[in-house]
């Protein structure tokens, strides 16, 4: 049986808990990391949990406490005073006390609450399920912090996934367990995902009904048999350390995410030695009280990501607004009373490789209004204001689109090896005007759960061109695109034939062909293909 925790659950080479199988994620604002360190600019995932309060935060027993509920708080649990609860729209809260259920011996009383130091503002409180657990064969939601698969170590990426309820094998007890068996397909949970919450919807809108406890398989993939601590058992011992938080439906003066007047915008992407800087904007409007960004990525071995935000351009080195460069993945900014307008995001490589993910979010200001020139939430460009458009902005304050007749994929594969057969181009040579070596290329693939985006800057070295055969060849490594060729002939000067190569590319085996959207940019020149039934 594989415990989700050792005996040293906050120690900095614990393997930390993912979701198999699952997707980025940008939503599930009550849902956050329990991150151990001095400061926020050091603290790493150890675990995940769920807001059920505004000062309250629940997760696994075994993610602070290495022995049971009758002596934790001993030598070897996690102290207080060096952790905190790291949320998409609220950013690091510190914590102040931790009470683990007395009868905790695992998997039995898997649960802690953790008391914040702080309220947190601005997001709303998930609700806890009744006295009776989610039957048999319920659907259920699992959100988490956790790697990917066995020992991947890619853990502080936020991911979704789903299961459906099942009787537990012998030796976890339904009355202290919810249980589910993976099988392969919908999803599971593994190290890190510890303490994140399993949500049910039995009629009445999402209800926690289990924290990630164990599970039997040591990579965490097929075949396995799950377990979460069954929160309908303990929900009377959770109200009582919660007290009159447990089931606030608001916390501050500001909109909570997800209604009227707070709006969240995410981005991922992949960084890595060719693809060091990625910039993502989102807008503003007048009037907004204040805007939020918090970055989190791939917790690898030798990773360091940092967050720069800046308002009117992108951040550059001296010229940014708010800046978290801690030697980890986690960053947050808060700037009051924003400027409107465009709002630049800078997620920089400082070493290693992998996934980042960044959260926008506003609060207050006014309506958007499309055609007045500044730039609002909801609006990708306003006028001049063009955001990150690379196609300019149309009379309805969007890109303008990519050309649907441009791009013809003859071939593609994904995953495991990927692989592109195409050709880019027109009659009158629009994509053949522009050299890929100084423009700059990238491949999106897009269903609609996911986007995968593979890009070679402008002026990368590893380009090879004969211009007498205008023949361009790319040869590195970005997310697992390996080789790229771009070529025209005498009888289609006009128009590129475009190959792609590579293998392992992250998240590719979770595409879904069957509205795949696939597009090519050169530049500030796309061409897209749709294949959408």
């Amino acid at each position: 049986m594989l415990l989700l925790a050792t005996t040293a659950p906050f120690a900095a080479e614990r393997p930390i808990a993912r979701i198999v199988n699952g997707s980025l994620t940008g939503d599930f604002p009550a849902v956050g990391a329990l991150v151990v360190g001095s400061s926020p600019d050091v603290a790493e995932t150890i675990c995940s949990g769920v807001l059920i309060g505004c000062s309250t935060f629940l997760t696994a027993a075994h993610c602070v406490c290495s022995s049971d509920g009758a002596t934790c708080g001993g030598v070897g649990d996690l102290p207080p005073d060096n952790a905190f609860v790291f949320l998409d729209n609220a950013g690091f809260i510190p914590v102040a006390s931790i009470a683990v259920r007395p009868d905790f011996a695992f998997p039995v009383g898997d649960v802690a609450v953790v008391h914040l130091a702080t309220p947190v503002t601005a997001v709303a409180p998930m609700a806890v399920i009744g006295p009776s657990p989610p039957p048999f064969g319920t659907i259920g939601t699992i959100v988490g912090y956790g790697i990917s698969r066995g020992m991947l170590g890619d853990s502080g990426i936020k991911r979704v996934g789903n299961v459906t309820t099942a009787p537990c094998v012998p030796g976890i007890d339904d009355a202290t367990s919810v249980c589910w068996d993976f099988v392969g397909a919908g999803s599971n949970t593994c190290e890190g995902d510890s303490g994140g919450p399993l949500f049910v919807d039995l009629g009445a809108g999402p209800l926690a009904a289990g924290v990630t406890s164990g599970g039997f398989s040591a990579t965490c993939l097929a075949t396995d048999h799950s377990y979460d601590a069954n929160l309908a058992t303990y929900q009377d011992w959770i109200a009582t350390e919660a007290g009159a938080d447990l089931g606030t439906t608001a916390c501050g003066t500001l909109p909570a995410v997800g209604t009227s007047g707070a709006v969240a915008t995410s981005f991922s992407g992949e960084l890595g030695t060719t693809e060091q800087f990625a910039v993502h904007s989102v807008g503003v409007a007048p009037g907004t009280s204040e805007l939020r960004i918090a970055m989190h990525g791939s917790e690898r071995a030798g990773n360091d990501f940092d967050l720069y935000v800046n308002g009117g351009a992108p951040p550059e080195a001296g010229a940014f607004v708010c800046d978290a460069v801690g030697p980890n993945q986690f960053g947050f900014c808060s700037i009051p009373t924003p400027s409107p307008g465009s709002w630049y995001i800078g997620a920089e490589r400082v070493s290693g490789e992998g996934t980042y993910q960044l959260v926008a979010t506003t609060f207050g200001g006014d309506p958007p209004v499309c055609g007045n020139g500044i730039r609002e939430p909801g609006e990708a460009c306003d006028g001049a204001d063009t955001g990150s458009c690379t196609t300019g902005c149309d009379a309805a304050c969007v890109c303008v689109p990519c050309s649907a007749s441009d791009l013809d994929v003859r071939e593609i594969q994904l995953a495991p090896k990927l692989f592109v057969k195409a050709t880019l181009g027109d009659a009158s040579g629009t994509y053949t005007s522009v050299d890929p070596v100084s423009a700059g290329v990238t491949l999106v693939f897009e269903d609609d759960a996911r986007t995968i985006t593979l890009g070679i800057p402008a002026n990368d070295p590893g380009w090879v061109v004969k211009p007498k055969k205008r023949l361009y060849r790319w040869r590195g490594d970005v997310a697992g695109l390996r080789r790229v060729v771009f070529h025209t002939t005498k009888r289609r000067p006009t128009q590129w034939l475009v190959r792609a190569f590579g293998k392992n590319v992250p998240d590719a085996a979770s595409i879904d062909y069957s509205t795949l959207t696939a597009r090519v940019d050169i530049g500030p020149r796309c061409a897209e293909r749709r294949f959408h039934p």
